[in-house]
């Protein structure tokens, strides 16, 4: 764990500027949600939850009040793109003014990559999995 918040404070460092226009983090059940947690407690702004369930149908928690508004969706690793697809195309149907992206890894052979990620051709497997 101490690791993921040591890569996860270089990131808000790093992005300083580009962060301080986020107005909300948007955590992506259930591996996204304790990075997003670290990153919106560090950015002090707003966690919104996205699921999908069993039947990759995905829901997003007050999704109203996204529109308009500066989005980062975090997740701890992309691994075909599909989830992480469909909770940014969710997202973008409530009308934010920008989404960016971040994950601790992003799978090379992923169909999507996130604006800000680490790429690897291996699986990761992380505390809370």
């Amino acid at each position: 764990m101490h690791r993921v918040q040591s890569v996860i404070a270089a990131f808000i460092h790093a992005h300083s500027t580009e962060l301080a226009k986020v107005d909300f983090v948007v955590g992506i059940s259930r591996g996204g949600l304790v990075p997003s947690a670290l990153i919106a407690t560090k950015l002090d702004k707003p966690l919104v939850a996205a699921y999908i369930d069993r039947q990759d149908r995905v829901y997003l928690d007050r999704g109203a009040w996204l529109k308009g508004k500066h989005i980062l969706i975090v997740d701890d690793i992309v691994r075909t793109g599909k989830t992480f697809k469909k909770i940014e195309a969710l997202v973008a149907r409530h009308n934010p003014s920008s989404i960016q992206s971040f994950t601790l890894f992003c799978m090379v052979s992923s169909i999507v990559r996130p604006t800000w990620t680490t790429l690897t051709k291996t699986d990761r497997s992380f505390p809370w999995d």
